[in-house]
């Protein structure tokens, strides 16, 4: 049983570094349209005036799922495409890696949204503390792709560890709940779609088989 166990992970492990320029490929559309989705999002709460902190958890917590329905949709059809099955062993290798970070930022904005993490909700806090979780979900991930992934992720663990300590420590005047959804679409929204556009610019063109 254990010799079966590691032959299938060296296989899928195999798989998945062969594989790397098709899977960078692939993330390209879904960066572009995870970053558009986050811009527009903060755009539409600014604009519209929902920066109560109290309502922060929640729009953004929806804005995820959303956008997350949207990329199982582009990743369905990728499979589809390529005549490869969506739920292959590549990719729950990807997803087991991700998601026990992506849980914990569920579960904070659960408290967040909850009331139950503190007395007075901070949304430069929660989205420090995502941006923190997201960016170690893609280091995770990026242990089977180029080491573009890698570096995106210690991008967002950066900027989320600076943020948190601003916020701790600094009270900067600029960096207030206000602000939280424009940081979010800086954060998830530009930062996504720069890294998409990167990705499109970059690709080796598709050869056909």
């Amino acid at each position: 049983m254990s010799a079966n166990w590691a032959e299938e992970n060296l296989n899928t492990i195999r798989i998945l570094m062969e594989r790397a320029s098709v899977y960078r490929r692939a993330l390209a559309p879904i960066s572009i349209v995870a970053g558009m989705l986050g811009i527009i999002a903060a755009g539409l709460a600014q604009v519209a005036g929902w920066t109560a902190k109290d309502y922060f958890a929640g729009y953004w917590m929806s804005v995820a799922a959303i956008t997350g329905g949207l990329v199982l949709i582009l990743m369905h059809r990728q499979a589809i495409k390529a005549g490869e099955k969506f739920w292959s062993p590549p990719t729950r290798r990807v997803a087991q890696a991700m998601m026990p970070l992506l849980a914990a930022g569920l579960i904070l904005g659960i408290l967040e949204l909850g009331g139950l993490s503190a007395a007075n909700p901070d949304s430069i806090r929660l989205a420090a503390l995502w941006m923190i979780l997201y960016g170690a979900a893609l280091h995770s991930a990026g242990f089977f792709m180029r080491r573009g992934l890698k570096l995106l992720g210690w991008g967002y663990l950066i900027l989320g560890s600076l943020c948190l300590c601003a916020q701790e420590f600094g009270q900067l005047p600029w960096l207030n709940n206000s602000q939280a959804h424009l940081l979010m679409g800086w954060a998830f929204g530009v930062n996504n779609l720069a890294y998409g556009l990167y990705l499109r610019l970059t690709s080796e063109p598709q050869q056909a088989e």
